[in-house]
């Protein structure tokens, strides 16, 4: 008898538990790079906010931004943590993607490393640079920084495909590359390596759409509720970063393999604090700069209207609901 109530009583749990898991709706998401600024992505997962607003969370890391825009718009993918030139480029040629949420709206966090022999900017002609893709954030940035430098980025240098920014710090060490931008913590590791910093993009000023959530036109529109409960998890989880240190700390650690308390601590008040905004609205400046850059080389990208693109309602309804206000409260 105590054994068939035991058998009873644990088939009952494991029904209990199935019925929980088949409650959550999948979330199947892709980030596309290792970096503190995508790092929010597994503050929240950690913290188990996705659980709380049901969600069922898939997360794969796809190296660089134009293929995690693909696997959106192919429909493999809800949302993608990503920088936004990709986003722009598709949506110039007409693929159905929106822009939900900005959480960078500058390149301040960037900065430009080079092999210690080069030494000024005219020491990057003729030179070899690495990017991720085109259409990524660093071959982006790294156009806009040569053309400050009166250098052209389609003829006075080479932009070499090299992969994440890991595996260009490596390539930039054993000379590869001769140089390549790179984020928190990449930066850190960059100088202990004992590699030239040629500059910091933050003394340039320059408006960008940065880490940023992009999703398929039609699912937003035809899955709202689901949306509006992905943006408000996202919501709670920057409050979540920004007021339980430890815990992001801990999950800032874990997804960057990032060891050093102090660089630990720079990350989390240039992310967590100083760059990360309560209420994430895409940046419309930033759109505007990538879409210039862009009419550079595409007549499509004149005349672009930022607007069909950048999606802020649904945090609009948020933040008019009160909804942010009670959580800093």
């Amino acid at each position: 008898m105590k054994r068939t109530g035991f058998i009873v009583v644990a088939v009952f749990l494991l029904l209990i538990a199935t019925a929980t898991t088949h409650a959550l709706d999948r979330l199947r998401m892709s980030h596309s790079a290792i970096t503190v600024s995508q790092g929010i992505l597994w503050v929240i997962h950690d913290a188990g906010i996705f659980q709380k607003y049901n969600f069922d969370p898939q997360i794969i890391y796809i190296a660089n931004s134009p293929p995690n825009i693909a696997g959106v718009l192919s429909g493999d993918l809800d949302f993608t943590v990503t920088a936004g030139p990709a986003s722009v480029s598709a949506a110039i040629e007409g693929a159905d993607i929106l822009v939900l949420m900005s959480f960078l709206h500058s390149m301040n966090d960037f900065a430009l490393f080079s092999n210690p022999a080069i030494k000024t900017p005219a020491d990057l002609k003729g030179k070899i640079i690495g990017v991720g893709q085109p259409g990524s954030a660093d071959d982006y940035g790294m156009r806009i920084v040569l053309r400050k430098w009166g250098l052209d980025p389609d003829k006075d240098v080479s932009l070499l495909s090299a992969g994440g920014q890991p595996t260009r710090l490596t390539a930039l060490q054993v000379g590869r590359i001769d140089a390549s931008l790179f984020q928190i913590p990449t930066t850190l590791r960059a100088r202990k390596a004992g590699l030239n910093q040629l500059a910091s993009l933050a003394d340039f000023g320059i408006d960008y759409l940065g880490t940023s959530i992009a999703a398929r036109g039609s699912m937003v529109q035809k899955n709202p509720s689901f949306v509006q409960r992905f943006v408000k998890a996202f919501v709670e989880g920057i409050h979540h970063y920004k007021t339980n240190k430890d815990a992001s700390l801990r999950s800032i650690a874990k997804f960057t393999k990032l060891t050093d308390p102090v660089a630990l601590e720079e990350a989390y008040n240039t992310y967590g604090i100083k760059l990360l905004p309560r209420v994430p609205y895409p940046s419309t400046k930033g759109i505007e700069a990538i879409v210039e850059d862009l009419g550079k080389r595409s007549p499509k990208a004149r005349g672009f209207n930022p607007t069909r693109f950048a999606e802020g309602r649904l945090l609009k309804d948020l933040e008019d609901s009160g909804f942010v206000t009670q959580l800093y409260r």
